[in-house]
């Protein structure tokens, strides 16, 4: 088994700690590949997004840190990017080797305004409300179609946390997960991440950051993934280096228990296959 994740957050963004420390951390806990995903800078108002004035320099620390650690750890380079209208492609930006592609928030068709997704419950209750007459099929319609246009006009590496809309779903809040609609919404995005070859992670940040009790996406998604031969990848969405492998080991039992064995990364700078 090859220790690894793709997706984590540091000072950059909305993390903590410099870069260096994750990478401490990685070799403390056995790592042996290790990706970086800074919030891609976006084109409105953000507090957790990277700054576009501090590109260059995120790309700077994690190519030096890669020479530095070359041979202890695999370092990669990568950005969590945000898909909207007039969004930037930072596929091929200079020092980026992967992207995580997401939708974390809608634009308000009336206003014009962007809604978010996976705010506080306060906020997803906003953006029902103002953005979907509390209509919650519209927002699932809406939430997949965003993503399976992402999937289409800019194909990311890697899809984000795919079912995040039940991050503030505890106990059924807003919907019911077993929904005929919020089913078959995910089922046709599905269908395009097949197409694309896009790779489905499975995030245990909601889970270290006390939003859910289990991994995005549902054990029926990725159990979906698995008769569809959809390729996952095992991420913690960390934000402290504390929590670069939190639930790692649950995850891999739950994975196993599904029939899923094995994972697709980033190693010896070629996307491949690897044993859970």
């Amino acid at each position: 088994m090859i220790k690894s994740t793709f997706h984590t957050h540091s000072h950059f963004d909305d993390g903590q700690e410099e870069l260096e420390s994750y990478v401490k951390a990685a070799l403390e806990k056995n790592f042996q590949v290790f990706g970086f995903s800074a919030h891609a800078p976006i084109n409105i108002e953000s507090t957790w997004n990277m700054r576009q004035d501090l590109m260059d320099d995120y790309v700077d620390t994690t190519k030096s840190l890669k020479e530095k650690y070359k041979n202890s750890i695999e370092l990669y380079t990568g950005l969590e990017a945000d898909y909207y209208e007039g969004c930037t492609d930072w596929r091929k930006r200079r020092g980026i080797d992967y992207t995580i592609g997401a939708v974390h928030f809608l634009i308000n068709e009336s206003s014009g305004e962007y809604m978010p997704l996976d705010g506080s419950r306060k906020e997803f209750e906003s953006t029902l409300e103002d953005g979907f007459d509390n209509d919650i099929h519209a927002l699932f319609r809406a939430y997949f179609a965003q993503i399976r246009e992402m999937l289409m006009k800019m194909t990311p590496n890697i899809v984000a946390h795919l079912d995040i809309i039940r991050k503030n779903n505890l106990n059924n809040a807003f919907f019911d997960e077993e929904d005929d609609i919020y089913r078959e919404e995910i089922i046709k995005t599905l269908d395009i991440i097949s197409l694309t070859n896009t790779i489905v992670e499975v995030n245990t940040g909601g889970i270290s950051r006390g939003y859910v009790k289990t991994p995005y996406p549902s054990v029926w998604v990725l159990e979906a993934c698995r008769d569809m031969d959809i390729p996952i990848m095992l991420n913690s969405d960390s934000h402290h280096p504390n929590t670069i492998d939190f639930y790692f080991n649950e995850a891999h039992a739950m994975l196993k228990s599904i029939g899923i064995n094995k994972q697709r990364i980033l190693y010896k700078n070629e996307w491949c296959d690897v044993g859970l």
